[in-house]
């Protein structure tokens, strides 16, 4: 949000196999989506990630992750952001 605004939306359909993952992989699989689509604006620059799925902030400190999160969570690293709970 900039001045209590949102910047920017994106959505896309879920793939055949995402529509078994769990909701948490889901939340973080937007994340990750909405990253590479934007990775030209914000790669290099700190930004705040806004979501309404409160137990996204705790798989960051998870110690039991599946190769998909941990793919995920190594993709993430190269970015400067905040993950925040902003309820619906």
């Amino acid at each position: 949000m900039q001045n209590k605004q949102v910047v920017a939306y994106a959505s896309r359909q879920l793939k055949v196999h995402e529509r078994n993952y769990p909701t948490h992989d889901l939340e973080l699989a937007a994340v990750v989506f909405v990253l590479k689509l934007w990775r030209h604006y914000l790669y290099g620059s700190r930004f705040e990630v806004f979501s309404d799925h409160k137990s996204l902030k705790y798989l960051f400190d998870q110690k039991e992750l599946n190769m998909r999160q941990r793919r995920w969570l190594e993709f993430l690293k190269d970015y400067d952001f905040g993950l925040n709970y902003h309820p619906v």
